[in-house]
């Protein structure tokens, strides 16, 4: 009770601490605007080198065949991702292109939507694709093979 009555100290009554400057007994009071220095840089320093230690130690454990699942954390934030790649929810959307092409795929390649596209129609879109990724003009020749081979089959000139 005695120490809760006592006076306060006349640089605490003035609202004052000691500054950079200010003498406090025989040593001076260094702070990290007087040029003192901080920790941030250790701190921050050390962080990194945890990181990068416990990566190394996570790939050794899988080299030597040690089974690791991924803390739901981790999945649960790929989750909000998947609204930013909306237009890939389709599984065929990645998938590459079947060995011989069939008239589903014909049609994915030169977008049509109609179930009995023209030929004029599947010439124009043929004509379209094929200015856009010309090998002259650099673009894939094994694009314009396919869309050259998507045309065929839905001209009906090649078999399926």
């Amino acid at each position: 009770l005695e120490a809760l009555s006592a006076p306060l100290p006349s640089a605490l009554r003035r609202n004052r601490l000691p500054g950079p400057s200010r003498r406090v007994g025989r040593s001076s009071v260094k702070t990290a605007a007087s040029g003192g220095g901080s920790m941030w840089p250790l701190i921050l320093g050390g962080l990194g080198v945890g990181a990068l230690a416990a990566r190394q130690g996570m790939r050794m454990a899988q080299r030597s065949g040690v089974k690791m699942e991924v803390p739901p954390v981790f999945t649960g934030a790929a989750g909000a991702f998947k609204g930013a790649f909306g237009g890939l929810k389709n599984k065929d959307t990645l998938s590459g292109f079947a060995s011989p092409m069939d008239r589903a795929e014909a049609k994915k390649i030169l977008n049509t939507t109609d179930t009995n596209p023209s030929k004029d129609s599947i010439r124009e879109a043929h004509r379209k694709l094929l200015v856009a990724n010309h090998p002259d003009k650099g673009g894939s020749t094994f694009l314009a093979s396919k869309i050259n081979e998507a045309k065929e089959i839905m001209l009906g000139r090649k078999g399926t």
